[in-house]
């Protein structure tokens, strides 16, 4: 049984699977196995992945978007830790060690989760060097809450065993469905953050700038609409906890619709986190929040003028 399982969803990305499994094959680290989902891919996806033969596992399916895609390969794993890893991203040849060892000094968290650094060409990654292993362990995700270090949630490597007892992602084509699994993994033994060094390379697209916010608007209020249902782990005990990272989150995006221009969506963000903070209470924000929009508002119509 390998130690890692790791599961790539795929979808029309030929070539940039390619470079992605360059960079796991080239892992320090030799005990895993790679797991390719083709979510239906109309493009070379499956001729490409035929040329490695027993160097990738490949599953098929009908286009059903990447939670179905990373579920299936949550079924299919062997490890004792899946990893997770999008196929336009780029690992360092460090980066399963780096895992591997945090597992073993931190007594097998449930959840590791590391850093990444944005790139649009591949020569960028060439700055990242190499820096100790350092970790801050947590005794569950929720403990950290408190921690202002931006969330990576796309670097993650979970217990396989966890993820099939939380019933891996939520099929829902949304953004943030690794951030909704996070905080329904919330409340098992052992996380640990990862703060040095760099894990991933986090491949950015140009896309458009409407879609991304909409995304971004979607993401967090499927995340608000499953705590208001009771839905994440932890009851009453840790409400506080859930309530600290989920608002911080929802405070930062809505503050990001308005610096864009899109009212409409960071009025709803607004609308729908209201009753949690006045829970919190966060009164800054709550009051302070509508003379921002009215402001941008005006100001807006008088540059237009």
């Amino acid at each position: 049984m390998p130690f890692f399982s790791v599961v790539i969803p795929t979808y029309n990305r030929a070539r940039l699977l390619e470079r992605t499994l360059v960079s796991v094959f080239a892992q320090e680290e030799r005990d895993y196995e790679v797991l390719v989902v083709d979510d239906g891919s109309s493009d070379d996806t499956l001729e490409v992945l035929a040329r490695l033969g027993e160097q990738v596992r490949v599953l098929q399916q009908a286009n059903a978007g990447p939670g179905v895609a990373r579920n299936r390969g949550i079924e299919a794993a062997r490890g004792e830790y899946v990893v997770f890893l999008d196929s336009d991203d780029l690992w360092f040849p460090w980066t399963l060690s780096a895992y591997r060892q945090v597992i073993e000094e931190h007594r097998k968290p449930t959840v590791v989760m590391g850093t990444s650094v944005t790139f649009r060409d591949e020569s960028e990654l060439a700055r990242v060097v190499r820096e100790p292993v350092r970790a801050s362990p947590f005794a569950d995700y929720l403990a950290s809450a408190l921690d202002r270090t931006p969330r990576t949630a796309c670097v993650l490597a979970v217990r396989t065993e966890a993820l099939r007892r939380v019933e891996g992602f939520t099929p829902l084509r949304i953004v943030a469905e690794d951030y909704d699994l996070l905080f329904r993994l919330g409340t098992e033994r052992g996380f640990a953050w990862v703060r040095s060094p760099v894990m991933v390379g986090y491949r950015q697209h140009q896309g458009s700038e409407s879609t991304m916010l909409e995304s971004a608007h979607q993401g967090m209020a499927y995340q608000l609409m499953q705590e208001r249902l009771g839905r994440y782990p932890g009851g009453s005990e840790r409400r506080r906890e859930r309530l600290e990272m989920l608002l911080y989150a929802t405070r930062h995006v809505s503050h990001v619709m308005v610096d864009h221009q899109r009212m409409d969506l960071a009025m709803d963000l607004y609308w729908r986190g209201l009753p949690f903070h006045r829970e919190a209470p966060r009164w800054r924000y709550l009051l302070g929040f509508l003379p921002k929009v009215a402001m941008r508002r005006l100001a807006h119509v008088v540059r237009r003028r």
